[in-house]
């Protein structure tokens, strides 16, 4: 399934027009509140990301 960015809910920024390039130079303020979202699920990984209840994965 390929879903647009329009189409996914979530509460992380939206980086799919900018390049590498661009987010390097990116202001690390604007960015710190996806980073921390997105490092809490790697520190707590789930096994189902999609409707239902989450599974722990370890």
């Amino acid at each position: 399934m390929d879903l647009s960015p329009v189409e996914v809910e979530t509460d992380l920024i939206d980086l799919s027009e900018i390049s590498l390039a661009t987010l390097h130079r990116c202001d690390p303020s604007v960015l710190s509140a996806s980073v921390r979202k997105i490092l809490a699920q790697v520190d707590n990984p789930r096994a189902n990301l999609g409707t239902g209840p989450p599974g722990r994965v370890d």
